[in-house]
């Protein structure tokens, strides 16, 4: 196997190169040598790679089809190298992020400091807002999204990190107060603290609750996740988020779960960040961070299925 993946490594340089000669310079070997490796190679596959003519080579269709593999098995090489690199090295550098304001609440935010912990050389600056900032021409190195509904084409990557679960939720106090819900319907004679700012009825259609004959009455809107919550505790009205948020609430007591299992729609998350990025940038170095955090799937709010 490992005079295979020799011969794999010096086939590909060849066929990169257009030529022994410089494949061979590439390697430090001689032409010869390089030469001798690919017959051989030949010979054991039992199929030609290469056509030779005295001004240049091409691939057969066998040696591109092996050419495309040889090259997958080298960037997933490098990418495990660099990623070795980034464990044993203090990585340097900056990295600024934008998130929604929901993000930057426990256990979330818990992310981030475990990251800057973890990496004190890269120096992290967030940026919380509500509103979707484009990364196209800012200052940011990497976005967290939220969508149900996959993210649009772009020059970006995009790396799934999991989905969140929604669930609607009010403080004991307005719940009591209020008769029993058993449908989404009966939610139209509740006060909603609307948070984020958008219709019910297109809230409703994003994540996959039930349409309702007419909307509840807005008791108070903002644009703050915090804030909204801070309206709910306070006893104003319901509102619906993600569970893993308010988990620890609803644990405690703190807030009341209402119509579980009235969501069927889960929120997709991802991390976009330039496709060119550096396998040892602090953006891939983050997202690799992020995918490793295997706490976070407790309790199933969070879900990478």
């Amino acid at each position: 196997m490992i005079d295979q993946l020799r011969a794999m490594a010096i086939f590909q340089a060849v066929a990169e190169a257009g030529s022994f000669r410089q494949a061979a310079a590439k390697l430090r070997l001689s032409p010869s040598v390089v030469s001798h490796h690919i017959t051989q190679f030949e010979a054991r596959l039992g199929t030609p790679l290469l056509y030779r003519s005295t001004r240049r080579i091409s691939l057969t269709e066998a040696g591109a089809d092996l050419l495309r593999a040889s090259q997958q098995m080298s960037r997933a090489a490098q990418e495990g190298l660099a990623a070795i690199n980034r464990r044993v090295s203090q990585p340097q550098g900056r990295l600024s992020i934008t998130v929604n304001t929901s993000a930057a609440n426990r256990p979330v935010c818990d992310i981030y400091t475990g990251f800057a912990k973890a990496y004190p050389n890269i120096q992290l600056s967030m940026h919380i807002n509500d509103r979707q900032v484009s990364l196209e021409g800012s200052p940011y190195d990497l976005a967290i999204r939220g969508t149900t509904n996959g993210l649009d084409d772009s020059s970006y990557k995009a790396t799934r990190l999991g989905s969140l679960k929604f669930c609607i939720f009010a403080s004991p106090e307005y719940v009591n107060a209020r008769p029993p819900v058993r449908s989404i319907d009966d939610l139209t004679n509740w006060d909603w603290v609307q948070t984020p700012q958008i219709a019910w009825s297109s809230f409703a259609g994003m994540c996959g609750l039930a349409p309702t004959k007419k909307e509840p009455r807005i008791a108070v809107s903002c644009d703050n996740f915090e804030m909204g919550m801070q309206f709910v505790r306070a006893g104003l009205g319901f509102c619906a988020e993600f569970k893993l948020l308010v988990a620890a609430d609803l644990k405690s007591g703190e807030l009341v779960e209402v119509l579980p299992g009235a969501f069927s729609k889960s929120l997709d998350v991802f991390a976009v960040y330039p496709a060119n990025a550096p396998d040892d940038s602090p953006a891939r170095l983050f997202v690799e961070y992020m995918l490793d955090q295997s706490w976070i799937l407790e309790g199933g709010y969070f879900s990478r299925d």
